[in-house]
C-alpha cells in the first residue's frame, strides 16, 4: 500500500505529529507485589490499589503483558497507562508477571498455566468467582492458552485484546528465515516466544484451540491498530514486512483472526497508532473501559463444533500470499557486496539495511555509479522484533532500473536487507498448505509475477528448520523450475520431523520491456505429528 512507502517529506510531518504521551488521570498509588517466585518474575502478580471511588458492580481486571515486557506495560508514572484509568475510573486491578518478565519470552504453554494459576490467586485475593482480563499482543495467546488448555475459562468473564497476532506475524516468520536469521541471532532476539509466533505456529495453535467448547464460556474483544511512532522508528521500518494495514507488529487481519472474538475498535478514531500506542491508557481506555463493565454475560456458543481440543487436525487448504520485496542477508566479516535487479518506472525505493553492529558502514550503489549514504538509526525502544538492530535507511524516489549494489563494512556482525518497492510487479505465492500432517508427502510451492514471466529461480531455494531454543537449522537447496507459462516451481518432499520450516528464495522476472528484476519469497510452513502438534 502506498502509505507505507509514503515520500519522505510527507513521512517527516506525520512523525513531527506525534505528540509524546499526555497524562489524562491522576496517576495511580504503585501497585502491590505478591512476590510468589522468590529467583524470578515469572509467576508473581500485583494487586492496585483500591480506589477512592471503588465501584463493587465492576469486575476484578487482571491486565496481561505482551512478548518481552513486563507489569511496566500498564503502570506507567506520568498517568498515561491502563493503571491509573482503570484507577480512575472505579476498577480493582491486579498484573501478572510472566516468562517474558525475566528476559526473552515464552510460548502459550509456558505462559499458559503461569497465567491459570495467577487467575485462581486473583480471584481467592479479592474474593470474586470470576475476572476480567486485558491482554496486549502476545499476552492475548497465552491468555487464550490459560483459558482453553489449562482450564482457567470458567473464571473469566471477558477477555479484551489489544493488538494480539491472533494469526502470528510475518515479522516472525523472517527472524528464521534465510536471509535473516544471522541478524535475529546476534540480537537474541529467536527465542520461543517469537518463535510460537510465526505463522505456521499459529496456525496450527488456532486449530488446536478453536474447536474447544470453552470458547463459549468467555467472550473476547478484539482491537487493532495501523500506524507507527514516527519516521524511521522501528514500528515506521517494519510497515513494509506485513500485509495491507498494521501497526508496525501486527497486521490488521492477523489482530481480528480470532474466530470466536468481537470486534472492538481500530486506532481510536482520530489517529493512527502505533502497537506501542495502543496500550497508552490516554489514547485507547474510553474504548476498552465499556466492554469491561459487565460483571457477567450470557455464553456465547462457539462458532466450530466442539471437540477435543488438544487432538484436532489443522484443516488442509490452499494458501495464497503476495510478496512485493526483496530481501538479502548473511554475515559480515570485512567487506561484503550484495545486489539486486529493479525494473524502470518505480514510483520509489526504501531499503532498509538492518546490523546488529552500530560500527559497520553501509552503502547503496546505483547502476549509474551514483552513491548514497544512510539515515542511521540505532536501537530504538518502541517495541517490535528487530528494535535492538541498527537501521540504515535509504529513500529514492524513480528509481535507476538495472543492478543496484550494496557495500558493507564490519566484523563479527550480520545484516538483513529488506528493499520495498512503491509500484512494480508483485510475485503471486501459492502453496498446497500453511500446516502440514506428518503424512504428507510434498510441498508445493508455485509463484507467479503479475503481467511478467519468471525467467530463473536464482541461487535456489534454501529450506531451513528453526527451532524454539533460537537455532536455524540448514536442510537442503531446492532447486526452481520455470514452467511454460513463466512462473516458478518449487516441489520438495515434505519434512517427517515436526516443527516449523522456511523455504526462502529468488526469482528472476522479465517485464514486456525486457527488463529484468528480483522479487524474494520467504514461505513459511509447518509439520505436526499424528496428533496435530509440532
Amino acid at each position: 500500500m502506498n502509505r507505507k512507502f509514503a515520500k519522505l517529506a510527507t513521512a517527516a510531518l506525520l512523525a513531527g505529529a506525534v505528540a509524546a504521551p499526555q497524562a489524562a488521570f491522576a496517576a495511580a498509588p504503585a501497585p502491590i507485589l505478591h512476590n510468589d517466585n522468590t529467583t524470578g518474575n515469572a509467576g508473581d502478580w500485583y494487586h492496585g490499589a483500591t480506589p477512592p471511588n471503588v465501584d463493587y458492580n465492576k469486575p476484578v481486571v487482571l491486565f496481561v503483558q505482551g512478548l518481552h515486557s513486563n507489569y511496566g506495560t500498564w503502570v506507567r508514572s506520568d498517568g498515561s497507562g491502563f493503571y491509573d484509568a482503570a484507577y480512575n475510573a472505579g476498577f480493582r486491578t491486579a498484573f501478572v508477571q510472566l516468562k517474558d518478565a525475566d528476559g526473552g519470552g515464552g510460548n502459550m504453554w509456558t505462559n499458559g498455566p503461569i497465567l491459570a494459576n495467577v487467575i485462581q490467586k486473583v480471584k481467592a485475593h479479592y474474593g470474586v468467582s470470576k475476572i476480567n482480563i486485558v491482554a496486549h499482543s502476545k499476552g492475548g495467546i497465552d491468555t487464550n492458552a490459560a483459558l482453553i488448555h489449562y482450564g482457567a475459562a470458567s473464571s473469566v468473564n471477558v477477555v479484551h485484546q489489544v493488538a494480539t497476532p491472533n494469526k502470528g506475524s510475518e515479522i516472525a516468520d523472517l527472524a528464521y528465515g534465510s536471509w535473516t536469521w544471522w541478524l535475529g541471532a546476534l540480537l537474541g532476539q529467536q527465542d520461543d516466544a517469537v518463535y510460537s509466533l510465526q505463522t505456521s505456529y499459529m496456525a496450527n495453535f488456532r486449530a488446536q484451540s478453536d474447536g474447544s467448547s470453552a470458547n463459549g464460556l468467555t467472550r473476547t474483544y478484539m482491537s487493532a491498530g495501523t500506524g507507527d511512532d514516527g519516521i524511521f522508528s522501528a514500528t515506521w521500518t517494519a510497515h513494509p514486512f506485513l500485509p495491507d494495514e498494521d501497526d508496525g507488529a501486527v497486521a490488521y487481519y492477523s489482530a481480528v483472526g480470532h474466530p470466536h472474538g468481537v470486534f472492538s475498535f481500530k486506532d481510536n478514531g482520530t489517529e493512527r497508532l502505533s502497537h506501542g500506542n495502543m496500550v497508552l491508557g490516554a489514547k485507547t481506555w474510553k474504548y476498552v473501559q465499556p466492554k469491561l463493565t459487565t460483571a457477567s454475560f450470557a455464553a456465547v456458543a462457539p462458532g466450530t463444533t466442539a471437540g477435543k481440543a488438544d487432538l484436532l487436525i489443522p484443516e488442509l487448504k490452499t494458501v495464497s500470499e503476495e510478496s512485493s520485496k526483496i530481501l538479502r542477508g548473511g554475515a559480515v566479516n570485512g567487506q561484503v557486496t550484495d545486489s539486486f535487479q529493479l525494473e524502470s518506472k518505480l514510483g520509489g525505493v526504501t531499503v532498509d539495511v538492518m546490523t546488529a553492529q552500530e560500527g559497520t558502514t553501509v552503502k547503496l550503489v546505483s547502476p549509474s555509479g551514483a552513491e548514497y549514504l544512510p539515515v542511521k538509526q540505532a536501537g530504538q525502544p518502541e517495541g517490535g522484533l528487530f528494535e535492538k538492530a541498527t537501521h540504515n535507511l535509504f529513500q529514492i524516489a524513480n528509481p535507476e532500473k538495472g543492478e543496484w549494489k550494496v557495500l558493507l563494512e564490519g566484523e563479527q556482525d550480520g545484516y538483513f536487507l529488506a528493499a520495498h518497492l512503491e509500484g512494480g510487479v508483485k510475485a503471486n505465492v501459492k502453496a498446497n498448505q500453511k500446516v502440514l500432517s506428518k503424512s504428507a508427502k510434498t510441498v508445493d510451492v508455485t509463484v507467479g509475477l503479475q503481467g511478467s514471466k519468471v525467467v530463473l529461480g536464482k541461487a535456489g531455494a534454501k529450506l531451513v528448520r528453526a527451532t524454539e531454543k533460537g537455532k536455524v537449522q540448514k536442510l537442503a537447496n531446492v532447486d526452481i523450475r520455470v514452467d511454460a507459462q513463466g512462473q516458478a516451481l518449487a516441489t520438495i518432499a515434505a519434512p517427517t520431523e515436526p516443527g516449523v520450516y522456511n523455504l526462502s528464495f529468488d526469482v528472476i522476472g522479465v517485464n514486456e520491456k525486457g527488463e529484468e528484476f528480483t522479487r524474494s519469497v520467504n514461505y513459511n510452513f509447518a509439520v505436526t505429528d499424528e496428533f496435530g502438534k509440532l
